[in-house]
């Protein structure tokens, strides 16, 4: 990139009418990136009024200054340091070249390039700046780990490191030193072409093909990528402790007696290639380099990869017992902890196989509340449909459990709420489905245990507007029963319009309201409406006379949807659920932090996790650290830490304050209403099936493990089921669905009151899937007072009953 010649150029003259039409040129570049960025710059404006609406804007603001702050680093020090070496390719450029085949090609991009090798320069380091350094942004999860993150207090057994480290600093550390590596990788691929352009490097030559100053320099860029090497070496000896080769996750036999010398050798070998490299510098030739990237490479091949595969194979795999034993009572201990089983209460069920025997009267109250409706079934939310949607433009999406004061003692129920669905509205224009039909309505509550002299549910709360059974019913006192935040609600409704909202309608009249809550946006103002409609790609709300000064739009209805953005570093359980609480009703959802890098802990089974699971990925840690409660009127929404001892919530809330309120704060008749989650207890009792044995022989033998009992409503259950393709004749086995947590009102032994609890039940390990006794039930409990506990009601194993499988047969 440097001319041939000192000689003065005469300088290229523009005219007037060139310059005008690269400026209109610029100009119109300019305005095509504007208008195609309008809609995303709209949707950034509104959203960020979103979070204002709701008093978390710290938090759009945190998370957006994370993301902004990892793109101006990575991209300024990428800038800095390519910009900084074709600096120097330029300046020890050979000022006299000698003539070769390949001058007229670099002649002529010299002459292209003309006296704008500075612009050059600047436009190079930013295009690579900019390519390699952007994608850091999506780092902004693990830099806010990385920078409020704490110690868990509990060391791995291999390295006798914090459990924080690998949580919290391991993953940015892993990435600063993989991106470091490919952007050396970059600037020196870069910088070799810049020196060949300016002759310092010459293929072609007869004499020697590269200047000693060029030598120098890409030797030393050669040996910083051994350093970084070396660095990302000492990071990989800990993600062994998350490695998946042996019979159990962590850093087992092969790992630590054959991966890790491996690691620690190639890592001595790298900081020994950055000796040679420097040392290059002053020497002639590159035969030291190239020893040492051979030897790098042979290292690389066989102890990184033939030695560990030998030693699994001739060593281990014969005598897998005795040389994993020590690993996986490491893995039993770090798996118990890490998904929340260390603390799990197991006594012995005293099971009595004479029915003739067995007194029911002390187990009245249970039997009182044995459900004969499953809100999991789809009977029963057809049932609801039909029978309480009342019009079309209602759905009841979802059926839930719950318990309320029904004469006098707290009693399951299974009830659901009228969410609004906008393709049901009978009138299809953007008033009536934008300004009009606005929200659902009320909540339909019936007995869990109980039906009709016509076999239908007995219901306490029914009908629009609600017919309540007060006789029944005890407390309830919903005041307002209109649902503006609701389950699977899309797109957005405008409020404080000149129109009013239709509340509801019954036999008699139609009721209009108007909406008074504190959710919303202000939709007053031209800029705000060009706005929302560029964000919703709808022209209405910017040109329709019918919206105020005072009227308000309300989007991310949803209410999954709305705390998942409003917290999206957490996941969310699938199944929110509604309670009545002060006159109105409130949606409770389960938020979880995880992570995959806790150090000996095997991989979660999330094999029947339904759809849409916010614990449906890979991780080997898992807390219910958070309840999200969002108003189904005002849309207000409150996450509640509910377990201050988890060093991810902490982390979390550390940087974001404003987002978590204390458990504590929680009103009581709120926590009267709280749900140990269905998705995690699932988690949970698939790792306990196994992970109930502590002996490390009994746990590898698998003598007696357990599995989750298959659901005896299925298809197959008594075992597998067995297909044959019509075309290649290929049998494949599919495994039975497994039972679903079941929530219900019992008293447990030991205890002289009801327990709202979960529970699931467990059956012998079987390939076949053909032994269906009953080996234990799991329970967790949901009450205030005991809220989390796990207990563990094992069966006599000479003497174990029929499982449910067996019944149904």
């Amino acid at each position: 990139m440097r001319a041939t010649t000192d000689l003065p150029r005469e300088p290229r003259r523009r005219t007037r009418t060139g310059r005008g039409r690269t400026w209109l040129i610029a100009g119109g570049v300019l305005l095509f990136i504007l208008l195609t960025s309008l809609r995303g710059i709209a949707g950034f404006y509104t959203d960020f009024l979103w979070f204002e609406s709701l008093g978390f804007e710290g938090v759009f603001t945190g998370v957006l200054g994370a993301k902004i702050a990892l793109a101006v680093i990575f991209i300024g020090l990428f800038f800095v340091a390519m910009w900084v070496n074709l600096l120097i390719a330029d300046r020890i450029a050979p000022k006299f070249r000698p003539p070769g085949p390949e001058e007229e090609m670099i002649e002529r991009f010299e002459e292209l390039v003309g006296e704008r090798q500075g612009l050059l320069r600047v436009l190079i380091s930013l295009f690579f700046a900019l390519t390699v350094g952007v994608g850091a942004s999506d780092q902004w999860e693990e830099w806010i780990l990385f920078t409020n993150g704490s110690d868990f207090g509990i060391n791995d057994p291999q390295f006798g490191t914090d459990i924080g480290f690998y949580v919290f600093r391991l993953p940015f550390l892993s990435f600063v030193a993989g991106w470091a590596f490919a952007a050396l990788l970059i600037i020196l691929i870069v910088t070799s072409v810049a020196h060949y352009l300016n002759g310092g490097i010459r293929v072609q030559a007869p004499g020697p093909r590269v200047t000693s100053q060029v030598k120098a320099h890409l030797s030393v860029l050669l040996g910083l990528l051994a350093l970084v090497r070396a660095v990302g070496y000492w990071l990989q000896r800990f993600e062994l402790t998350v490695s998946t080769r042996g019979t159990v996750d962590g850093a087992t036999y092969t790992d630590v007696n054959a991966q890790l010398p491996a690691i620690q050798l190639l890592l001595l070998i790298s900081i020994a290639s950055f000796g040679l490299f420097i040392v290059n510098i002053w020497r002639r030739g590159w035969v030291l380099p190239v020893l040492g990237v051979g030897l790098w490479a042979l290292v690389a091949v066989v102890a990184g990869g033939i030695y560990p595969q030998f030693v699994q194979r001739f060593q281990v795999e014969p005598s897998e017992l005795s040389r994993e034993s020590p690993f996986i009572d490491e893995n039993i201990e770090a798996t118990r902890f890490a998904m929340g089983l260390d603390e799990v209460e197991t006594e012995r069920y005293p099971y009595i196989r004479d029915v003739g025997s067995i007194d029911l009267t002390n187990d009245a109250p249970t039997v009182a509340n044995i459900r004969l409706w499953d809100p999991n079934a789809s009977i029963l939310g057809k049932t609801y449909q039909q029978l309480q949607a009342t019009r079309d433009y209602y759905v009841i999406n979802d059926v839930d459990v719950d318990r309320y004061q029904i004469d006098g003692q707290e009693t399951q129920v299974v009830l659901s709420v009228r969410d609004l669905q906008t393709s049901g509205v009978p009138q299809k224009s953007w008033e009536a489905e934008h300004l009009v039909f606005t929200h659902g309505h009320g909540v339909v509550v019936a007995s869990s245990n109980a039906k009709t002299a016509g076999g239908r549910p007995d219901f306490f709360v029914s009908d629009v507007p609600a017919t309540v059974d007060e006789d029944k019913l005890d407390v309830l006192g919903l005041d307002n029963p209109a649902v503006y935040f609701g389950e699977e609600l899309s797109g957005y409704v405008v409020t404080g319009s000149t129109r009013e909202e239709l509340d509801y309608q019954d036999e008699e009249e139609t009721v209009f309201t108007r909406y008074d809550g504190a959710d919303g946006v202000s939709i007053g103002s031209l800029p705000r409406k060009a706005a929302f409609a560029l964000r919703f790609g709808d022209i209405n709300p910017l040109i329709s006379d019918t919206i105020t000064g005072e009227s308000k739009i309300h989007y991310i209805r949803d209410v999954k949807e709305r705390v998942s953005s409003l917290a999206p570093f957490l996941h969310f359980d699938n199944d929110p659920y509604p309670v009545v609480h002060e006159g109105r009703i409130v949606w409770i959802m389960d938020a979880y932090t995880t992570s995959d890098k806790y150090p000996y802990a095997q991989r979660a089974d999330v094999s029947d996790l339904p759809g849409g699971s916010g614990l449906d990925h890979r991780f080997n840690y898992v807390r219910n650290s958070v309840k999200a409660v969002v108003d189904a009127y005002d849309g207000t929404v409150d996450f509640y830490v509910i377990d201050e001892e988890d060093p991810i919530i902490n982390a979390y809330r550390g940087a974001f304050p404003e987002l978590f309120a204390d458990f504590a704060d929680m009103p009581e008749n709120l926590k009267a209403h709280l749900r140990y989650p269905e998705e995690l207890f699932r988690v949970q009792t698939n790792m306990w099936a196994r992970y109930h044995l502590t002996e490390a022989q009994d746990f590898y033998n698998n003598n007696d493990a357990w599995e989750v009992s298959a659901d005896p409503g299925t298809e197959g259950a008594q075992g597998q089921t067995q297909t044959t393709d019509a075309q290649t004749g290929e049998v494949t086995s599919t495994r039975a669905a497994r039972i679903d947590p079941y929530y219900l009102q019992i008293q447990l032994p030991g205890t002289d009151q009801l327990d709202f609890a979960i529970t699931r039940p467990f059956a012998p390990f079987s390939d076949s899937g053909g032994r269906p006794q009953l080996t234990a039930l799991m329970t967790a409990s949901s009450d205030p007072g005991t809220y989390g506990q796990l207990r563990v009601l094992e069966m006599p194993p000479g003497n174990l009953p029929d499982g449910p499988t067996a019944i149904e047969g």
